[in-house]
């Protein structure tokens, strides 16, 4: 039984507060202890709000209220304090697949977790990268991708790429592309799907490799196995090469730096609905519904 909820938010939501502080009521009527994010403590008029990348240490639950973005950097603040503390997603964003519960369904699926204990747990794998970015070594996790594209012009890049399977070595490819996005299969559908990757079942280990654009046709997506290590360079000097982790951490890249991925011992447990059924999230989110065909009378 979960005894302390930590609340987490994106400010700019439209009726955030109100939407809080129902929610408060509803779990201190449950005797459980709530703690609020700093920015939506202000949003409410509350002084006692904890920084995000700290609320990890107090609960033993957090429910992130927003879109994938906000679930993402949550995700990544309580994976950095070597917690595996669940994360409940409710949806007050756009796609949503991440915070996959609608925010009309959160009090049904939160009276599962505090009523009836009827829920599951999914366990999501993340990477680890090391950045070796000239004299600097920066080591991190991330949930979604990285990606590695020119960020200010419109110019093919060469990605040199190698994998280490069975501690040995092997040259893969250089992808001549607009970039190239390394993702677990939780981040497969997000931008690695946009650049024409599949579509992974998320609680899979392994990793997608999906160029973006490339300059030649038969560079295409390759799902390798978890115990896969990747090595990336660049071909040649080319300025503006960003580094993007999850969308939301970024460094530069010359042609002198390398990042190596491997598999992460820390993952992400994500609440679910006991009813939950991947296929029916997808086929809602990208519009796979099934439509009537209208019968027109000549």
């Amino acid at each position: 039984m979960f005894k302390s909820v930590g609340i987490i938010a994106k400010a700019k939501v439209e009726n955030l507060g109100k939407i809080v502080l129902e929610l408060v009521k509803y779990l201190k009527d449950k005797k459980i202890d709530v703690v609020l994010g700093d920015e939506i403590a202000k949003a409410v008029g509350k002084r006692n709000g904890i920084e995000r990348s700290e609320i990890a240490k107090y609960v033993d639950l957090i429910i992130v209220l927003g879109g994938d973005g906000t679930f993402i950097s949550a995700a990544r603040s309580v994976s950095e304090h070597g917690s595996d503390i669940p994360i409940l997603g409710i949806n007050l964003g756009r796609m949503g697949f991440l915070t996959e519960v609608p925010l009309s369904n959160m009090y049904s699926i939160l009276d599962d977790i505090f009523l009836n204990n009827s829920y599951k747990i999914e366990n999501r794998m993340m990477i680890d990268a090391e950045l070796y970015l000239g004299s600097n070594v920066y080591k991190k996790s991330f949930f979604n991708d990285v990606a590695i594209n020119n960020g200010a012009l419109a110019r093919i890049i060469g990605i040199k790429t190698h994998i280490i399977m069975n501690n040995v070595k092997h040259f893969l490819a250089v992808f001549h592309a607009d970039g190239l996005i390394i993702s677990t299969p939780s981040g497969s559908t997000a931008y690695s799907l946009s650049a024409g990757g599949p579509i992974v079942y998320p609680t899979l280990d392994c990793f997608i490799i999906t160029p973006i654009c490339p300059h030649t046709l038969s560079n295409r997506p390759l799902v390798i196995p978890k115990d896969a290590q990747l090595i990336i360079e660049l071909e040649e000097d080319v300025s503006n090469i960003m580094i993007t982790l999850d969308g939301q951490i970024g460094f530069r890249m010359d042609r002198k730096d390398k990042i190596i991925l491997k598999k992460s011992n820390k993952i992400i447990r994500i609440i679910t609905s006991k009813d939950k059924n991947y296929f029916d999230i997808l086929r809602t989110k990208l519009g796979w519904e099934e439509r009537k065909i209208r019968k027109v009378k000549c």
